[in-house]
């Protein structure tokens, strides 16, 4: 009964409750927090609980128009567009509730920049661009998915985090045993508790049959659950038909723009501590230029390691974090990899250049973290990991969390950042000089089967969650979701190497925002 009046009082941590998370390991101030984020990221739900397909949202039916389009634009100037959602009967739809993706460019000079999204809950929406660069400049707008299938997004992430599993082996001697790994695991007397004694993040696997839950050596990625679909909930997730389908203009769907008559407006160096803004910059001749500060361009292994002289690098996160570091130990002869004995493709990895006194470190975060199987003694936390550096002004900390968070509830995702985001003000408190960067998510390529795991709209509501809790602490922003939507590659988890380099670029250009060091 006691139990009851708690989870009424504290609607935010039931689901954590529910996952194996300690009530009392949560502060008033965090039980706020989590309530404030998810009354933040609450998503407009259809009138009706089941919308007929032939009534929900077709983008073949859609235009888009360029409002004020025979004004004449000039750079600095902010464009609109409108549109308003129908059915695949062609009519007009009364909510909204869909999510749309937007952007702007000029192919001729690789130049692009993302949209801001407004949606009027009426089924009309407007999407707001900052003109940022002269010459014919297209717009581009795609329906990622529509209302109804955003309302079975949620209901599969409430209802079924169980839909990607894990394993770990144990091992003693000749015997060897593998189990199912997972947060939200029903509790019983047949499950290894791993929880964390530090930060009380939870984590289980079912015991083995003949040894003891001390002998977990690995961890590694399982498999994907098949989720039990509703009714006409499938045809909301059709490649080519309402995922990533582009909507096309009702006229023309570009403009012109003359360059500004004021010039160029003169930014100063890339400071820590700034809030995130969008649009965060555009791509012009292929560098992403930023909007609030000087992005330097690191285009010799010469200018990355004077940046990087006498300086440790920790990299903490998933494989989008480890392009930097296969980037960084690629494109710089001096550093060199160590080797840790690592599967491929699965951090921990060391680099060192022993000459210039270099550390770069890549270090995965811990569970839920699907990889192929590597040592479960380097399944750590990031917020423990951050308690065990001394931090200072050769110390750099990037930090990425998103891609393998997916599946699981928005309130696990907001405890994991609280945990990590004590940790860093910890860390500053102690060492303020020391350089800590997030890195936002990716957008990634969709088909049914990954938007059901791990589609772009869970993405985006982390992303949401993750700057609103970094806001306020001195630390910096590379905005990875807008790179990489604003580029005319592909959407992929792991764009192209002139993505990562822009990426790379914003870094470093917060690690060292001037020659002088």
């Amino acid at each position: 009964m006691r139990q009851k009046v708690e989870t009424r009082k504290l609607p935010w941590t039931h689901r954590l409750l529910q996952c194996g998370y300690q009530n009392h390991s949560f502060t008033p101030e965090e039980r706020s927090e989590g309530t404030f984020l998810m009354k933040m990221i609450e998503w407009p739900k259809p009138p009706n609980p089941a919308v007929p397909f032939l009534k929900s949202s077709d983008p073949s039916h859609v235009h888009f128009v360029i409002l004020n389009s025979a004004k004449t634009f000039y750079v600095g100037d902010q464009l609109q567009v409108m549109l308003r959602m129908n059915d695949f009967e062609g009519h007009p739809k009364q909510y909204g509730g869909d999510y749309l993706q937007a952007r702007i460019h000029t192919p001729a000079l690789k130049a692009g920049s993302a949209g801001t999204v407004i949606d009027n809950q009426n089924g009309f929406y407007y999407i707001n661009f900052n003109l940022s660069w002269p010459g014919k400049v297209e717009v581009s707008v795609s329906l990622v998915h529509p209302s109804e299938g955003v309302q079975t997004l949620k209901r599969l992430r409430d209802e079924r985090s169980d839909r990607v599993n894990f394993q770990s082996t144990f091992k003693y001697g000749d015997t060897s045993e593998t189990t199912v790994c997972n947060l939200c695991l029903p509790q019983s007397d047949s499950l290894c508790n791993f929880t964390d004694l530090r930060t009380g993040e939870p984590w289980f696997c079912y015991k083995p049959q003949k040894l003891p839950c001390t002998a977990r050596i690995s961890h590694a990625r399982g498999g994907y659950e098949k989720v039990p679909l509703i009714g006409e909930e499938s045809r909301y997730f059709q490649r080519g038909v309402n995922i990533k389908k582009p909507i096309l203009p009702s006229a023309k769907g570009y403009i012109m723009v003359e360059p500004s008559p004021q010039g160029a407006v003169a930014l100063g160096e890339c400071v820590r501590g700034k809030p995130s803004v969008s649009p965060s910059g555009f791509y012009y001749k292929d560098q992403w230029m930023s909007t609030t500060c000087n992005i330097r361009r690191f285009d010799t292994p010469a200018k990355i390691t004077d940046c990087l002289r006498r300086k440790k690098v920790y990299m903490f996160g998933d494989s989008t974090i480890r392009q930097w570091f296969e980037y960084l130990t690629k494109f710089v002869p001096g550093l060199k990899m160590f080797d840790l004995g690592n599967p491929g493709n699965v951090c921990p990895y060391l680099a060192v250049d022993l000459e210039n006194n270099i550390m770069v470190e890549c270090r995965p975060h811990g569970p839920p973290i699907q990889l192929n199987a590597f040592s479960s003694q380097d399944l750590r936390y990031i917020a423990n990991e951050l308690d065990e550096i001394r931090g200072g002004k050769n110390t750099v900390i990037v930090i990425t969390l998103f891609a393998h968070l997916t599946t699981f509830p928005v309130e696990v995702y907001i405890r994991r950042l609280q945990n990590i985001r004590r940790s860093i003000v910890q860390l500053l408190g102690r060492n303020p000089d020391t350089v800590v960067v997030i890195k936002t998510a990716n957008v990634r390529a969709l088909t049914q089967h990954y938007s059901l795991y791990h589609s772009d709209w869970y993405s985006y509501q982390f992303d949401l969650v993750m700057r609103k809790m970094f806001t306020g602490i001195n630390v910096a922003f590379v905005d990875a979701w807008e790179m990489t939507l604003a580029h005319y590659l592909p959407h992929d988890i792991h764009p192209k190497q002139v993505i990562v380099k822009n990426e790379v670029d914003v870094f470093l250009s917060y690690v060292c925002p001037s020659e002088k060091r």
